[in-house]
């Protein structure tokens, strides 16, 4: 019985563990959007130019331009050393621009 005990209270924990963890993650990612937007206004408020895909190769966008997505998310983890996820990102973004 002890056991069976045992086990429930350490997957309560688990699950309460998992809880916070999703939470603060969700917190995490909101602060840094809110950022990016604080860091937004101020580039805008001083006129500053910034294009983070300035110096994109070339390849990279012909081959959004032909339509073939994950060629291009391929190429940009090539060329940044991304992770899919950043790169999949990087390439809706310089997509949504075109």
């Amino acid at each position: 019985m002890s056991d069976i005990n045992l086990l429930i209270q350490m997957m309560f924990m688990l699950a309460v563990g998992f809880a916070i963890g999703q939470s603060l993650t969700g917190a995490a990612n909101r602060s840094g959007k809110i950022l990016d937007k604080k860091v937004d206004a101020i580039i805008e408020h001083l006129g500053i130019s910034f294009d983070p895909y300035k110096n994109l190769p070339s390849n990279i966008l012909d081959e959004l331009k032909l339509g073939n997505k994950i060629k291009a998310i391929k190429l940009y983890r090539a060329f940044s050393g991304a992770g899919l996820k950043e790169a999949k990102e990087a390439i809706e973004i310089i997509e949504s621009r075109q």
